[in-house]
């Protein structure tokens, strides 16, 4: 700890400036750590006060979300909807995908084709490395190669 003791306006008679001296001394020391003590210690209760609340707010959340997937209905604009209902006309509603399971499986495939591509890209990339690596294909086929297949 470091502290900083300013002593301009202390005024006291010449019999008693040790003694005056070594109380102000110990006085501003004493105020500097109950400071910084206090300091310390508004965090600590900050910090658990606020984990306390988290952890209530995130037991009233899951219980409210358990209450509604019980339920299995949601209050919007004062009317009961079945949650699934209200999952379907939001997802096509907001995407404009008229049938949304047929436009996820055309994803999945466009997707999985995109892996096989990257995939054989990255098997035939690794047959010219080896090729390479026991010498049976020159450096100049070896950098044609690997510069070409780079994406």
């Amino acid at each position: 700890m470091k502290f900083t003791i300013e002593i301009n306006d202390f005024w006291v008679e010449d019999d008693y400036v040790i003694e005056s001296l070594t109380h102000r001394i110990k006085s501003e020391v004493i105020d500097q750590i109950n400071a910084k003590i206090k300091d310390k210690i508004d965090i600590a209760i900050g910090t658990s006060i606020q984990e306390i609340i988290e952890k209530e707010l995130r037991f009233k959340i899951d219980s409210r979300i358990a209450a509604i997937v019980s339920s299995e209905t949601i209050t919007i604009n004062k009317r009961e909807v079945l949650i699934v209902d209200y999952i379907k006309e939001t997802f096509t509603k907001s995407t404009g995908w008229n049938n949304p399971i047929d436009l996820i499986s055309r994803k999945a495939k466009e997707f999985g084709e995109e892996m096989k591509k990257r995939y054989d890209y990255l098997y035939a990339n690794q047959i010219v490395q080896q090729m390479h690596k026991i010498g049976i294909i020159k450096e100049e086929v070896f950098n044609n190669l690997i510069e070409q297949k780079d994406v």
